[in-house]
């Protein structure tokens, strides 16, 4: 991927309407986070003024979708707290069969012809074995010539494809967008909410609440929802220990947490955060401060609690030291299950399961359950835990399907201390104590809405923009 800086561009406060502008198009059946975090990044990365989430009315891909209606006001309820996105009912109002040309080119009538478009879209598009390649788009001739773009990687070994893939449509301007949007899906959602499963930490709040309201996605076999109550510590046989810096805590954490308490039948998930790791004397230094994040970040859910045992310790952190604390609490007879990043099978890693403190001692006392991370696939993280199997035959291990974050804490920190957006990846209760606390080396108060620095990083260009076009990129993004 290329790094380049982004120069000063016109932006909406300066010339009194926005000049570069986002089209988020889709059916948004629900907008989640993955569509929140994509349109959020990308607006920083590109400089854009404004994203406009183009709710579809009637798109020829998809038939028997929910309501349009429904759908829209799902959009403007999720988009309302943030002043660079908009939801538009520009597509809603197409008569028939809604198309991408038709819906631009309404975007041109409204905000004027010298706007500078750009459509986001996923990767799969661009495959010229989809049903709805690209290429092959009614109106996609005339579209070109009016937009850029945008396109979604689904992982950043997509990147050279979709260079491949892009060559099949010499006509059109491409770019690719590496962004860290999380595994999610509207159908992943849709799914979940008709066995009644939680879709915590998927989408915001209020539109979780308006798909309870109107009681959407749910079919006649769906269980009804549980009552929220608080669970006695004699009834609770299964405990979560979630241990880390949290250095913040993030809507990953929360969303691998909420998964495995599902998955796995577990009365509660305990979030420990570390004080002392081994590997990282430095973190002590900011305890506190994310520990006081991860009670911001938990305090709505009744199944996750927050632990000091770590912190008041005032020693290194050792897993078996933490299992131990939560077997006085919970009592001999409660299941423990820890979850763990799968870097920690490496064979190569320093710090590997069996090499920690106590490992025979910890092993027969809890059950380790990873997780892949990063650059980790489920399939390598199953082969290191095999291997890991071998040398330690005792220990319970095994490897969680769970929904991956695809962001990381170091992620938040870079853009924090940039003073760029981390709106979508955390709660809005981190965020504010992030500002607060101008951890992070935060260089502004209003980081979470900030427009992009110089240092952002963007991503490949892969069909050049024609000559008047290019030369304006260019004057936007030179090279670093």
């Amino acid at each position: 991927m290329k790094n380049v800086k982004t120069k000063p561009a016109p932006t909406a406060a300066t010339t009194g309407a926005p000049r570069r502008i986002g089209l988020y198009d889709g059916t948004f059946s629900p907008i989640h986070y993955g569509h929140l975090i994509c349109a959020e990044r990308t607006r920083q990365v590109k400089g854009l003024d404004l994203v406009l989430f183009l709710t579809c009315g009637n798109p020829p891909n998809k038939a028997g979708v929910l309501d349009a209606e429904v759908r829209h006001e799902m959009v403007v309820a999720t988009v309302s707290d943030n002043p660079q996105f908009e939801a538009s009912r520009i597509s809603i109002k197409q008569k028939g069969v809604g198309y991408t040309l038709m819906a631009v080119e309404q975007v041109k009538e409204q905000y004027g012809d010298d706007v500078e478009l750009f459509y986001l879209t996923s990767s799969e598009y661009l495959d010229p074995n989809h049903k709805w390649f690209m290429g092959k788009w009614t109106g996609g001739k005339e579209l070109f010539k009016l937009v850029t773009i945008l396109v979604f990687p689904r992982d950043k070994h997509e990147v050279a494809k979709i260079q491949e893939w892009s060559k099949l449509i010499p006509e059109a301007r491409i770019e690719a967008i590496e962004v860290p949007s999380p595994e999610l899906s509207s159908t992943m959602i849709r799914e979940s909410v008709a066995m009644g499963r939680s879709i915590w930490y998927r989408l915001p709040w209020v539109t979780q609440q308006m798909i309870a309201k109107y009681g959407i996605y749910r079919t006649a076999d769906t269980p009804a929802v549980p009552a929220l109550r608080a669970i006695e510590l004699d009834n609770i046989k299964h405990v979560g220990i979630y241990g880390g810096q949290f250095d913040p805590i993030h809507y990953g954490h929360l969303l691998l947490a909420e998964w495995a308490r599902e998955e796995y039948g577990m009365d509660v998930v305990e979030f420990v955060t570390a004080a002392t790791p081994p590997h990282n004397k430095k973190a002590a230094e900011s305890a506190e401060a994310r520990h006081e994040m991860v009670v911001a970040a938990t305090a709505d859910n009744p199944n996750f609690r927050t632990s000091r045992v770590d912190l008041d310790r005032g020693t290194t952190s050792y897993a078996l030291l933490t299992v131990n604390d939560m077997r006085l609490k919970y009592g001999e007879n409660v299941e423990l299950s820890m979850f763990i990043a799968a870097d920690y099978l490496r064979p190569d890693f320093e710090w590997r399961l069996n090499e920690w403190m106590g490992f025979e001692e910890l092993t027969g006392k809890a059950r380790f359950l990873f997780f892949p991370t990063g650059d980790v696939s489920y399939e390598q993280a199953v082969k290191w835990a095999k291997l890991m199997k071998k040398k330690a035959p005792q220990a319970r291990i095994e490897v969680m399907k769970a929904p991956r974050p695809n962001v990381s804490s170091a992620m938040l920190r870079s853009w924090v201390s940039r003073g760029e957006s981390i709106a979508y990846t955390t709660p809005w209760s981190v965020q504010q104590i992030i500002r607060k606390r101008k951890l992070y080396g935060e260089e502004s108060s209003s980081a979470a809405v900030s427009a992009t620095t110089e240092k952002t990083k963007v991503t490949t260009r892969v069909n050049p923009a024609p000559a008047k076009a290019r030369k304006t990129t260019r004057a936007r993004t030179g090279k670093r």
